[in-house]
Parts: C-alpha cells; structure tokens; sequence
C-alpha cells in the first residue's frame, strides 16, 4: 500500500531533522528578497525581465549562502572557496541561467510582472530538491554525530600517489 504525505513528511522529518525546514525556509527568504528586487528592477527601474532575473538572483544568492551555511547546516569559522564558495555559486548559477532563460521567454509573449514572478519561481523550484540534496550529502556533509564530512573526488591516499607523493 502506498504511503500517505503524513507519512512521508515523518519519514522526511526523521532523515533530515530540522535541517530540512530550515533549508525551506531559506528558500522562502530566498524568494521573498528575489521578488522584492524583481519588483523593483521591473517597475520602478523599468529593466527587461530578463536583467532584472539576473540582478535579483545574484544578489539574493548572497544571504541564501550565508544562511545556508550558517543556520541550516551550522558551519562556521572560515568559508572553504574550494568546497563550499565555488560549488554553492555554481549551483546558483544553474538556477540563474535556468531562471533567465525561462523569465526572458515568458516576457517575449507577456510583461505581466506576475507572470515573470511566477516564472522565476516555478525555475528555482525545479531545481530545490536536488539543491538541498547536493549540499546535505555532499557540500556540507556531516556524519551522525554532528562531525564534519570532507568529500573528495579522488580518495586521499590515491590522490598522494597521483601527485607524486
């Protein structure tokens, strides 16, 4: 027999704890500053959709990284460019190239600013599951018992003898 959403939301909350809503509601914070700025570069600065998409993700990405790193998944100290920095920009990347596209073709055929809101969002959330998958099991990985997890491409004792060592 199939499983009900109560079920899945327990078997969710077990799995991911509290990370889980946390990361959510990153994402609304997320949202709420992305559409602020949509608003604003849409009606009160008049660029295309396709600008203002670009302007409004970028900037919004930069309190979504620090609330992800800082709150969600409780890092501190200093920030790895290597194995946090680089790939979260580029995971932001994704969802900016995925999000302008489809904000630029909606505003071909509408200037309807709902319309080109609801584009940005419906992107972002195709790509909102396997976000907070990635940085869960890979970027800020930790074992059960809280500790930090370093995930490497190539496992430390090959990657000494592929350089020489």
């Amino acid at each position: 027999m199939g499983m009900t959403s109560m079920q899945r939301l327990r078997d969710l909350h077990r799995a991911h704890g509290m990370r889980a809503l946390k990361y959510a509601s990153v994402s609304v914070v997320g949202i709420v500053v992305t559409q602020i700025l949509l608003s604003i570069t849409l009606q009160v600065l008049d660029w295309t959709p396709a600008w203002s998409n670009f302007v409004s993700v970028s900037l919004a990405s930069i309190p979504a990284y620090l609330l992800n790193r800082q709150w969600v998944w409780a890092k501190s100290g200093r920030h790895s460019m290597r194995r946090e920095v680089l790939p979260f920009w580029g995971i932001s990347l994704l969802g900016l190239l995925l999000s302008t596209a489809v904000v630029a073709f909606v505003g071909r055929y509408t200037e309807h600013h709902l319309a080109i809101r609801a584009a940005n969002i419906g992107s972002f959330g195709l790509l909102w599951v396997g976000k907070y998958l990635y940085l869960d099991k890979l970027m800020f990985a930790h074992d059960e018992d809280g500790s930090e997890v370093v995930v490497e491409a190539v496992p430390s004792d090959e990657a000494s003898t592929a350089h020489g060592g």
